[in-house]
This record gives structure tokens, sequence and C-alpha cells, in this order.
């Protein structure tokens, strides 16, 4: 493994997984019980919030949250229909975008330079916690029997960046941004694209993991760069973009977030076909706890 696959497959398609590890096949580990108690514990965390918020007026949190919610539950929910042969728990799928949330409210309160520069390396510190937070997902011996493959690692990558943009997204709106509709629109587009880079970087570690080996970090990093490399260029042109009207900066933007949407859901296609090769389709898929 190198640089050069982890750059090749973000345009072009790997050969076929013929022969996949086994661990494609192992079964997963999260019990009911288990299952029951992480649900239980996001709903109180959900519905505390909620409480807070409706006790400033019902009709602003629940509107708030619809906007910040929608467009990143859209994407992530595509991806989870698509993994339809081994869907993921849902209980850990909310764990996911809890941590996700809980990352974006941690890095309000980091303090960084200002600036382009200081701007970047909050990119950069966010993707390489992402990468992390994923590497770690895929290593424990619970969650990693439900992180089989690249298309597990889309998923989970999208349930990441889908708390952490949703929290952010919150957190303008709350600020004021409902009052200037088309910029907070325009904030909402420049951040539901950036869902793409820690699915890209979960793929990547499910790809490792059903091709080569489990854990391997020098692999896995490998594969990272290219994403990161890829997250700074996008965030350089919307840096161009910025001194265009909003309209067209969120006409502009849209064009160049669907392009690396598109690159996602390439990889995304190519692992449901894996899938299919490893008779999923007929199924041989492992066992997943709702």
């Amino acid at each position: 493994m190198s640089l050069r696959e982890g750059f090749s497959t973000l345009f072009k398609r790997p050969p076929p997984i013929v022969k996949p590890t086994s661990e494609v096949y192992a079964a997963g580990a999260i019990t009911t019980k288990t299952s029951r108690l992480i649900i239980a514990g996001v709903a109180v965390l959900f519905l505390s919030g909620l409480a807070a918020f409706i006790a400033q007026g019902f009709f602003q949190p629940l509107a708030l949250l619809a906007y910040s919610l929608l467009p990143v539950a859209l994407l992530l929910g595509w991806a989870m229909r698509t993994d339809r042969y081994e869907p993921e728990p849902k209980s850990l799928i909310l764990m996911v975008i809890g941590l996700g949330g809980a990352l974006s409210a941690l890095f309000t309160v980091v303090t960084i330079p200002g600036g382009l520069l200081g701007y970047m390396v909050k990119v950069f510190l966010a993707e390489l916690v992402f990468f992390l937070i994923l590497a770690g997902l895929d290593s424990n011996r619970v969650t990693g029997r439900e992180f089989n493959d690249h298309l597990d690692g889309a998923v989970y990558g999208l349930a990441l960046g889908a708390g952490f943009i949703a929290y952010s997204n919150y957190l303008t709106i709350l600020a004021g941004g409902y009052a200037a509709p088309l910029a907070a629109t325009a904030f909402a587009l420049e951040r539901l694209f950036t869902m793409v880079f820690p699915g890209l970087t979960g793929w990547w570690i499910g790809y490792v993991k059903a091709k080569y080996v489990s854990i391997n970090f020098a692999s896995l990093f490998a594969g990272f760069v290219p994403v990161l490399v890829l997250r700074l260029f996008y965030e350089g042109l919307l840096t161009a973009f910025a001194g265009f009207s909003l309209p067209v900066r969120a006409v502009l933007t849209t064009v160049v977030g669907v392009l690396f949407v598109a690159v996602l859901a390439r990889r995304v296609r190519w692992a449901v076909e894996d899938e299919k090769i490893w008779g999923y389709a007929a199924g041989l898929a492992p066992v997943e706890k709702k």
C-alpha cells in the first residue's frame, strides 16, 4: 500500500476485491442490550437538549434544528440506504453522530490564531481527529466487528461528519444566521460538502481492512493524506469564492461540492460491487444488530 494507491482510488476503480480478509465476514459484536443502552443514552441527551431549546420558545428551536439537520440527514440517509446488504447498527450510527456533534462543540472552544493559516490549521486538526476516531472504531474489538469493509467505513465517516456539521450549522443559525437566510444557506452548503471527506477517510480504512490487513496505522494514514489534500483544495476554492456575491458563491459551492460528492459516490458504488462479489447479495453478509 502507498500514497499512490490512496490517490488513485479517489478517481480510478481499483481491481475488485475477489478474496477479502476473513474479517469481512465477521458477525457483529454489539449485543441487543448494548444497542438499547446506546440508544437510551443518545435519547436522554437529545431530549435534554430539546427541552432546553423549547424553554426559549417552541417554534424557533424546532425550525433551527430542522434547518441544521435536514441537509446532512439526506446525504447520510442515502449512504445508509445504499448499505442494504449489511446495514450498520442504528445505535452505533447514532453514537458516531453524537461523537461528531461533541467534537464540533469542542472545536468551538479551541483557540487558534486567526487568519487563513489559523483556519487551515483548524481544518487539518478536524480532519486528523476524524481519521483517528474512525481508525479507533475500526481497531476496537467491539465496534471493529461492525466496521467490516469500505462501505461500512463510508457510512461511519458520513455519520461522524453529519454530527459535526449539524451542530456547527445550528450554532451559526442560533447566533443570528436566520436573520440573513442567504448567508446562512451559503455557510450551510459549504459545510454540507465537507461531509464527503470523513466519508472518504472511512472508506479507505474499510478498504484496507477488506483487502489487506485489519490494523496497520501506516497503511491507514497513507489513504488519509490524499483526503486531507482534497479537503485543503476544497477550502482553497471556498476562499477564492469568498470575493463573489452570496448567490454566485452558493452556486459555485454547489457545483464544486457535487463533484466531490461524485467522488464519494463512485467509491460507494465500487464497495457495493465488491459486496456482491463476496456473496452479500445472496445472504452471506454477517448479521448485525439493528
